[in-house]
């Protein structure tokens, strides 16, 4: 093993982070895009000569932070013995490593003394970058041609000079090219000014000194992590989710699923039972399995040190080629956000059932990327406004879920933009921001309210689009907790609500006219423990703030306000009530098919299920005192006996129990639905 001086190390290592901090704030600085100097939606990095993550920010994106040295690497394999002094390479390609379209990166070869030193990195999200609709992303979309120009690895400056045209065919396929061209400048003067101040460091300890010290830093952050995999059980852990829709006009849930073994200090994620890739936007390429699940790992077991590589080598990722989650060409990859989202979500929810005490309730699982466009003829130019409003996070042992905010897989993005920010620059006025009312999951810990955003049309058309996901099947509770409110976007238009498509979340060039009003609300996290064991002081003072209905105080927490005050003994009296009314049924084993249509089957004798009020393919969820609740769709079946829930082998697995057991089978709440 090399050795370094300790303080010298440290030295290195906090030189190159707050080397990375100064690269986000020149782009936040000096970016045209609206999504980079108010969204933050951006990172930058330190990467080794081979590729791998040096260095990066504590507040950089974790989307962003593992598929930059995919990109790196793509570019290093095509372009090996011919990179040179001030060469500039992009790339934004999801199949080999990028993200979305918009996502771009910008890649710079720092050398010293005629040595490949290091790369450094930023991969932003550009307002546009072409395609079928202002902001190039859509719920529409079935191929990758229709969100945006796709760039393979390609040198873009050679030994310090643009190359005009690469530059000008990129930027002729794209809206408000003059906008692009501001964004790409603000990352290339980012990278310069760091690669004086990388050149300055190795100057001051020396080449093989800094070389060294990366090494040990890697090292150090891979057996950190080993240390802490150690400590859980070993064994295996599986869990799954749903996206809402197949893409493609196609209703069906899209299933995910994962089981993550724990050996020896390490942790293989495998998704094999996950779908074919589909024809609509909720597709990634190959680096996003590894995102979800280092990014869920390194929150859970070790959140406290440096971002790096190392790492990630206790990981291992099973991601099938031609799924939904390593998709072949020309697949629509739209929603990144969407689906690594909802796999972070299934990441959670294994580890949760590995080590419960860490169980926190699912996010608002979408970035909800939602885009007006048009033509501002005030201005006389076209116009793009891009916002992700943020939603709850969820609750976990310790406290109650934020209020719509970022979450700790979502690093410094912001969670709206400011008003002046939106109405100085866009045909639009911002009508209405607040917390919604009732949306964070239920719980012992409540999770974290979602926001409503009210935003009017002010010029005479423009383009609606939305790509969001959690639409129809909300974040999941944890530990009895129940799920947040779905998100939910709508339009107001003459004083009546209306849906902008049939499947939810998913919205193509929607045509809005003068005084349409844009709704965005957004999900709840989910709650943790049962409802009816929360503090009936935190429920008076849920109502007190405008977080949880007075209505939802008495049915769901079981709490009797009377004068504003909690009567102890009539909350006493009804929470033990509500208890007895709960539907508790025999499990028992599934004959044949565990999943219809995508969708898992959970079998009622139509006694049972008329008694429970279930109609077929209602939605319903088993909650799991150590871990997240499963969900299933209701089918009736005859021949089963009253009583009992049918549920596949594969469902008693994840659950823990075996057939015989008695387990407490409740309706999925959606807004506005009381659930017990």
């Amino acid at each position: 093993m090399p050795s370094v001086d300790p303080i010298v190390l440290e030295l290195i290592a906090e030189g190159l982070t707050s080397m990375v901090r100064e690269m986000r704030t020149i782009v936040i600085r000096t970016a045209y895009s609206a999504m980079i100097h108010e969204g933050h939606d951006f990172s930058c990095a330190v990467l080794t000569p081979d590729g791998h993550l040096l260095s990066a920010s504590e507040v950089d994106q974790p989307t962003h932070l593992s598929a930059l040295p995919w990109s790196a690497r793509t570019i290093l394999a095509r372009y090996a013995g011919d990179i040179r002094p001030g060469d500039l390479f992009i790339h934004n390609d999801p199949y080999t490593g990028g993200t979305h379209l918009n996502d771009v990166v910008v890649l710079h070869p720092v050398f010293t003394e005629g040595h490949l030193l290091a790369l450094l990195g930023v991969m932003a999200h550009w307002q546009d970058v072409g395609g079928m609709v202002p902001g190039s992303l859509s719920g529409g979309a079935t191929e990758i041609y229709q969100e945006g120009i796709r760039i393979p690895a390609i040198r873009i400056a050679r030994e310090g000079r643009i190359v005009p045209e690469i530059s000008d065919l990129v930027f002729a396929n794209m809206r408000l090219p003059d906008d692009r061209r501001g964004d790409f400048n603000a990352m290339e003067g980012a990278c310069r000014i760091a690669e004086a101040k990388l050149i300055r460091m190795t100057g001051r300890w020396g080449v093989n000194t800094f070389v060294d010290a990366a090494g040990i830093l890697l090292d150090r952050a891979e057996a950190r992590l080993r240390s802490e995999i150690a400590k859980l059980p070993e064994g295996d852990y599986a869990y799954e989710t749903y996206l809402d829709h197949v893409g493609g006009g196609d209703a069906r849930p899209l299933p995910l699923r994962v089981k993550l073994t724990i050996a020896a200090g390490a942790i293989h994620a495998d998704f094999t039972g996950c779908p074919p890739q589909v024809p609509g936007p909720t597709n990634l390429g190959p680096a996003h399995a590894w995102t979800a699940t280092y990014t869920m790992v390194k929150a859970f077991l070790d959140p406290n040190s440096p971002i790096n590589a190392g790492a990630l080598r206790p990981i291992q990722v099973t991601a099938p080629l031609g799924t939904v989650i390593n998709a072949r060409p020309p697949a629509a990859c739209g929603a990144i956000g969407e689906v690594r989202r909802a796999l972070e979500g299934l990441i959670m929810g294994a580890l949760s059932m590995a080590d419960p005490e860490r169980s926190v309730g699912d996010l608002k699982g979408a970035s909800n990327i939602t885009t007006i466009g048009g033509f501002d003829t005030r201005r006389a130019r076209g116009f793009a406004f891009v916002e992700f409003p943020a939603g709850g996070t969820g609750a976990w042992r310790g406290a109650d879920g934020n209020n719509a905010v970022r979450n700790f897989a979502e690093g410094d993005l912001s969670s709206i933009q400011p008003v002046e920010a939106i109405e100085n620059v866009y045909p639009l006025r911002v009508e209405r921001a607040i917390l919604r009312e009732g949306s964070g999951g239920d719980g012992k810990r409540r999770g974290g309210l979602g926001l409503q955003r009210e935003v009017r049309v002010l010029c005479e058309e423009a383009a609606l689009s939305v790509l969001s996901d959690r639409n129809t099947i909300p974040p999941y509770g944890v530990r009895q907790g129940l799920g947040g409110a779905p998100n939910r976007f709508s339009i107001v238009r003459d004083g009546q609500e209306m849906a902008p498509s049939q499947l939810p979340g998913k919205v193509t060039g929607f045509k809005m006219r003068r005084d349409d009003v844009l709704v965005m609300c957004t999900a709840g996290g989910g709650g943790l423990g049962d409802p009816l064991d929360r503090n009936p002081a935190d429920v008076l003072n849920d109502v007190r703030y405008g977080y949880v209905p007075s209505e939802k105080a008495r049915t769901v927490y079981g709490v009797v306000l009377i004068a504003d005050q909690v009567d102890e003994g009539k909350t006493h009296a009804l929470r033990q009530r509500l208890r007895s009314r709960r539907t508790h049924l025999v499990c028992g084993l599934l004959e044949g098919a565990e999943f219809l249509d995508n969708r898992r089957v959970a079998a009622l004798s139509p006694k049972t299920a008329a008694r429970m009020d279930l109609a077929p393919g209602t939605l319903v969820e088993v909650p799991n005192a150590s871990g997240p609740s499963l969900r299933a769709w209701v089918r009736t079946d005859a021949s089963l006996p009253d009583e009992i829930c049918a549920l596949g082998s594969s469902a008693l697995t994840t659950l823990g129990i075996h057939a015989g057991a008695r387990i407490w089978v409740r309706r999925v709440p959606f807004e506005g639905t009381i659930v017990q």
